[in-house]
């Protein structure tokens, strides 16, 4: 008799404690998702601006499709997170507001106006997607959050060098798209090299670094040739593929 209730007791202070214990309340996945929601803003309006030019424009426009439905569908994953950390419900509501206003030009036919108002519109959703991602992180216990979220940024600067390169060679604000290219650029190299420089990356993600270095090498040539309309398709397809390597970065990461 003595014997069970001390098993009873023991079982049961095991469940209280288990309950006691401080729960995560957000995961590497989560700040990969809301990360990803940086991406497709750039990713969707470089479809948008790559629809309008006419290159590729099938693929393009299911880009856009895609975009706007893995939005919507990460969105809707994520709100349960705004109740229990609290610093996220701003940047939350913030982000759903911002991706309103974008959807609504996109939702148009695609000139050079409209190209430049999406992208626009999309620095918003980034920013707020941007600072949604850090508050999911700060609530993340352990683990390699903050690579997941670095490596996540590559794959959001890749398609805004690209958006800006198309809007460029278009001819929207050239000063102002060649900045921002040459600035998410620039990003792009510096998040790099600091991801290859972790002390505890595995022999995968190594590879996985390497690879994309290599790949951007062509893409940052495609890009530093001025005015070159027959580019476009290049600077598409190599955005696109560099895209494909950070996405299994973060993966790996995560």
């Amino acid at each position: 008799m003595i014997r069970k209730l001390v098993v009873f007791l023991w079982a049961l202070t095991t469940v209280l404690a288990a309950h006691a214990a401080p729960q995560a309340v957000a995961t590497a996945a989560d700040v990969n998702s809301a990360g990803e929601l940086r991406m497709l803003s750039q990713r969707l309006a470089k479809a948008y601006t790559q629809w309008g030019l006419e290159v590729t424009p099938a693929v393009a426009l299911e880009q856009l499709q895609d975009s706007i439905k893995r939005v919507e569908r990460s969105l809707e994953r994520l709100r349960p997170l705004v109740t229990p950390v609290p610093s996220a419900a701003a940047p939350y509501e913030r982000l759903v507001a911002e991706w309103s206003a974008l959807r609504a030009v996109v939702a148009e036919p695609a000139d050079r106006e409209r190209a430049l108002l999406a992208s626009r519109r999309s620095l918003a959703v980034l920013e707020s997607a941007d600072r949604f991602a850090a508050a999911l992180e700060s609530a993340v216990e352990g683990g390699r959050a903050n690579a997941v979220n670095q490596a996540g940024r590559l794959r959001m600067l890749s398609q805004r060098a690209a958006k800006a390169y198309m809007l460029y060679s278009w001819g929207a604000e050239t000063a102002a798209s060649r900045r921002e290219m040459e600035s998410a650029s620039d990003e792009f190299r510096r998040g790099l090299t600091a991801l290859a420089a972790l002390p505890d990356n595995t022999a995968e993600t190594r590879r996985e670094l390497a690879e994309i270095a290599l790949q951007w090498e062509w893409l940052g040539t495609a890009l530093s040739v001025e005015g070159a309309g027959s580019y476009r398709l290049v600077v598409a397809e190599a955005a696109d593929s560099i895209l494909v390597a950070t996405d299994r970065l973060v993966r790996l990461y995560e």
